[in-house]
């Protein structure tokens, strides 16, 4: 299972990334400052990432053409977070199951 280099999970921040993109309302980014770093530091006035926090918002609210408004990259980076999730996930069945067949056939002592 792939870690962050300070040590969480990244089955961790994928599902409270996700959580709270589905439950922060995209009305309420819209009153947010604007955080967009290329704009603030290099005075650029849109970046291929613009947008994308409320893109993401929007899409797992179920608003696809507001999602696509704020940025079309929404329809590569939402599935590959899901899927990244999922992988996790599927990683980590694996490992417990393989940890419970690797109990299961080890033999047992028995105490005295």
């Amino acid at each position: 299972m792939a870690v962050f280099s300070s040590g969480i999970p990244r089955w961790l921040a994928l599902t409270l990334a996700l959580v709270a993109f589905a439950t922060v309302p995209p009305e309420a980014l819209k009153l947010g400052p604007d955080i967009c770093l290329w704009k603030h530091l290099l005075g650029l006035n849109a970046c291929p990432a613009c947008g994308s926090t409320r893109a993401l918002v929007a899409f797992f609210h179920g608003h696809l053409s507001q999602a696509l408004a704020y940025n079309r990259n929404v329809m590569v980076t939402a599935p590959v977070l899901v899927g990244l999730l999922a992988q996790d996930a599927a990683m980590g069945v694996r490992r417990a199951w393989n940890r419970l067949s690797v109990q299961r056939t080890q033999p047992r002592l028995l105490a005295r």
